[in-house]
């Protein structure tokens, strides 16, 4: 009778880096697994790899967040100039999205419905890529997606989460709230590090046509969990001419470029007051704050706390505003309430300054 091979156990001391290394590979591993997965237990996938003369991709995932600014910049640039993405930078990319879907930024209303769609349409992307019948991984999207209960005893059919899915787009694009979807990020992750794909090339083109939008959720992640924009510090100030200020009666809207964001500047009360609202983040708060406040509610968002309400023995609706970092309350009637809503909004929609928010939703991402 066949004796198995004994396990033997190896003893070694190592570095804090290469400790912080083992323990970003654990945490790309472990994501999403019921199972744990110790230090141990990767310090034998890399043994196992350089036994191999290969890298395990999952490792070289932990190894790109030692930079994640730097990797995701690199990425960007793969992507601009037609280069094809690695597995291990496509599910690099995928944490961030997993992020970006599950963390609320300065607009709790983002990402927007389309963008739920095409992270759907991407995840269906990928599994069809897939070489094996992969239903565990079926499970677990539809445990994320619909309700794991009804599904965690069942044999599937292939076309059983497709289906589903297909449907879950046409309800999320009619009814214009992809909120349900918000466990598209972590199924789109597992499935770029789980599923079985033997053609990497077949992965970026099937892929391409979803990239500008995974890349704006990838960069939302990464604002949301690194608290800086995707550029690298070797990028020259951003390019852009004079952007025509905007008015109506007393209240006038102008602005700044700066090396790689820009700022407004609010004119109330014929310039007797100038507020400065500086960054695109910021600025998309305060547009979103304008368009989501309502009589009687409460906006309470990571730069911005806001409220609209009628004071005791009174019925004049009154609406304020303060920016957290500085605490100054500005307080508006409902009419001139209004005047700074459609002037805001206005500006916002500016052609040369959509162009100028174009690229910063890729450095900013999808706030």
């Amino acid at each position: 009778m066949d004796r198995k091979p004994q396990q033997q156990t190896l003893s070694i001391r190592i570095s804090e880096s290469l400790r912080e290394f083992l323990e970003r590979s654990r945490r790309v591993i472990a994501a999403g697994r019921e199972d744990s997965v110790s230090i141990s237990d990767v310090a034998k996938i890399l043994l196992e790899s350089a036994k191999d003369d290969r890298l395990d991709y999952r490792l070289e995932v932990a190894e790109l967040g030692r930079e994640p600014t730097d990797s995701l910049v690199a990425i960007r640039r793969k992507w601009e100039s037609g280069q094809p993405r690695t597995r291990a930078e496509w599910t690099f990319m995928a944490q961030y999205i997993q992020i970006s879907c599950e963390e609320l930024t300065e607009n709790p209303l983002a990402p927007s419905a389309e963008t739920y769609a095409t992270l759907l349409e991407a995840l269906l992307v990928v599994r069809a890529l897939r070489t094996d019948r992969g239903a565990v991984l079926d499970k677990y999207y539809l445990g994320n997606l619909i309700d794991g209960g009804l599904w965690s005893q069942r044999k599937l059919d292939e076309e059983v989460v497709p289906n589903l899915i297909g449907r879950m787009i046409e309800e999320i694009r009619t009814s214009g709230n992809g909120k349900a979807a918000a466990g598209v990020g972590r199924c789109f992750y597992v499935a770029l590090r789980d599923e079985e794909i033997e053609e990497i090339v077949s992965l970026n083109n099937k892929l391409q046509p979803h990239m500008k939008t995974l890349f704006r959720m990838a960069a939302r992640g990464h604002w949301i969990a690194e608290k800086r924009p995707v550029r690298s510090l070797r990028d020259g100030p951003m390019a852009m001419g004079s952007v025509p200020t905007v008015r109506q009666g007393d209240l006038a809207i102008s602005v700044a470029a700066g090396d790689s964001d820009v700022s407004f500047s609010m004119s109330i009360d014929g310039g007797n007051l100038i507020y400065p609202v500086s960054g695109y983040a910021q600025i998309h708060e305060f547009g979103a704050l304008l368009k989501a406040l309502k009589p009687e509610s409460i906006w309470n968002g990571v730069n911005f706390h806001a409220v609209a309400y009628i004071a005791d023995n009174d019925t004049t609706l009154t609406w304020q505003f303060r920016r957290k970092q500085d605490g100054v309350f500005l307080s508006f009637n409902n009419e001139n309430w209004e005047r700074l809503k459609d002037l805001f909004l206005t500006a916002l929609e500016q052609p040369k300054l959509r162009v100028i928010f174009e690229e910063l939703s890729l450095i900013y991402g999808e706030l």
